[in-house]
């Protein structure tokens, strides 16, 4: 290979690489944006708990010590150290995940939790 060749094919990967870093900005941008649709629903389930019950949310990490988390009427409780609101719990855990896949599974996850929510705090519509 000459010169030439050789500044060619790396050109070409360096392209290809570019596209991997713009797909993987957008991805990131996606991620952002479901998690916004997920704090807001979150919030509204929160508020729509009746005061005598609260959710565990079971296998969800903000930290690698592992601590337990329940939603309640008045936010994410950590018994024993207080509530946190809803967005910054869930900043927490995607923070935590840090990776875009985990991330992914980490909102699958809370999805699968918010039906649960949503079932266990009655059937009506949550607003």
């Amino acid at each position: 290979m000459h010169d030439g060749q050789m500044f060619s094919v790396t050109e070409g990967i360096f392209e290809r690489i570019r596209h991997l870093v713009e797909a993987m900005n957008r991805l990131e941008l996606q991620i952002a944006s479901e998690a916004e649709v997920l704090k807001d629903h979150y919030a509204k389930a929160s508020a729509a708990m009746p005061e005598d019950k609260n959710y565990f949310l079971n296998g969800v990490q903000t930290g690698s010590v592992v601590k337990s988390y329940l939603l309640t009427r008045r936010g994410v409780e950590v018994p024993g150290e207080g509530t946190v609101q809803v967005p910054e719990f869930i900043d927490s855990v995607l923070r935590f995940a840090n990776y875009p896949k985990r991330k992914i599974e980490v909102l699958t996850d809370l999805a699968a939790h918010l039906q649960n929510i949503y079932e266990m705090i009655g059937s009506q519509e949550v607003q």
